[in-house]
């Protein structure tokens, strides 16, 4: 099969889907591996080395897809990726369809089959192409809502971890997580390790009670409306972790919540691909990272990993080559068929259905 590797488009995506590591078992296998130059230098990846591997350098996202069969990339198509779009392309990525009703329209016009990483499962019903960038996104969310609390980035001038017991009334910072999830659990841990003050919130007391026993210091509750709410007003950075696979995130924090939160406190929503979990929060992209509303940062950039390229790449090639293997090989397992959103340009994923239905 021919396997095409466009590079990214989207405002600050610096990953690749495939490393040049991952690519060379393709082309030992007998296919055709068409990368476009330049995709994956800001990852650090020369061309050269995806040549040493045996792909077939392109010069532009068009020739790429007009050589492949199978197109392989990072985010969801965007309107350059799309207009190059034909009904024989197989498209595997992110797509966090739930939140895009449009592109859903779109992609089913072209007629082409939709395969998104966030909807393969393991045999215990975790999201193993999903789980990395989720953890490094936690990561990312709670050294990104430290920098944001900094007073000359707009913040309440508040040292996330404060400082050691060298005086009374130093306080440590207050980080509340919404979400015990891969993403929920990195970022509590990353603040908790910073010596901040962290309050987790989910509907599963499981990943509560598993949590706790790994970071004794975290605190957790289950999650209810009045308690999360009372939380946020508290808190100095608000990381929005909530995923329900396949659908819109559930908005667990209102505005009018928000508009009460301390002035210069900061939210970061990890939660922005599936629509967010913030009431009327907007994506914001690498160039503009937050927005001010009611006098509170906001941060929501539906490519995070996106600020580690070279280690979010590695991480991604890892469990998406597997993938990319048994579907050029034209042997998709269960995982890879039960993933499929759209094939032929019909919606076949039941939960997607009744995401357009609803």
């Amino acid at each position: 099969m021919n396997i095409g590797i466009p590079k990214e488009i989207m405002t600050g995506e610096s990953r690749i889907a495939l490393t040049p590591a991952a690519c060379a078992p393709l082309v030992e296998a007998g296919h055709a591996v068409f990368v476009q130059r330049g995709a994956g230098l800001a990852s650090g990846y020369a061309d050269a080395e995806f040549a040493a591997a045996g792909c077939q350098l392109l010069d532009t996202l068009e020739q790429v897809y007009l050589e492949a069969q199978l197109i392989v990339k990072v985010k969801q198509p965007l309107a350059a990726d799309l207009a190059c779009l034909r009904a024989h392309h197989i498209v595997f990525s992110y797509f966090h369809l739930a939140a895009d009703h449009a592109l859903i329209e779109r992609l089913c016009s072209i007629g082409l089959t939709a395969i998104p990483f966030e909807s393969v499962r393991d045999d215990t019903g975790a999201l193993p192409l999903l789980a990395p960038m989720s953890a490094i996104a936690g990561r990312i969310a709670v050294m990104r809502g430290a920098t944001l609390l900094f007073r000359n980035r707009g913040g309440r001038g508040v040292l996330l971890g404060g400082i050691d017991n060298t005086g009374a009334g130093i306080e440590a910072g207050n980080v509340v997580v919404l979400g015990a999830g891969v993403a929920g659990r990195h970022a509590a841990a990353t603040a908790s390790n910073l010596c901040a003050d962290v309050t987790v919130f989910d509907l599963d007391e499981s990943k509560l009670a598993d949590l706790q026993q790994h970071y004794p210091a975290i605190h957790t509750a289950l999650s209810n409306a009045d308690a999360v709410a009372q939380a946020c007003l508290d808190a100095d950075l608000v990381i929005g972790a909530v995923l329900v696979a396949g659908r819109r995130a559930p908005v667990v924090v209102s505005d009018t919540v928000v508009r009460n939160m301390r002035e210069g406190s900061v939210i970061v929503d990890i939660a922005i691909d599936q629509g967010g979990c913030v009431e009327g929060i907007e994506a914001t992209d690498s160039d503009t990272l937050y927005k001010v509303k009611h006098g509170v940062l906001q941060s929501a950039v539906p490519n995070m990993p996106a600020a580690t390229p070279r280690t979010a790449t590695q991480a991604l090639a890892n469990v998406v080559a597997p993938c990319v293997r048994c579907i050029a090989d034209g042997e998709m397992n269960d995982a890879l068929r039960q993933a499929v959103a759209i094939a032929d340009g019909r919606i076949i994923d039941p939960v997607l259905q009744q995401e357009v239905a609803a």
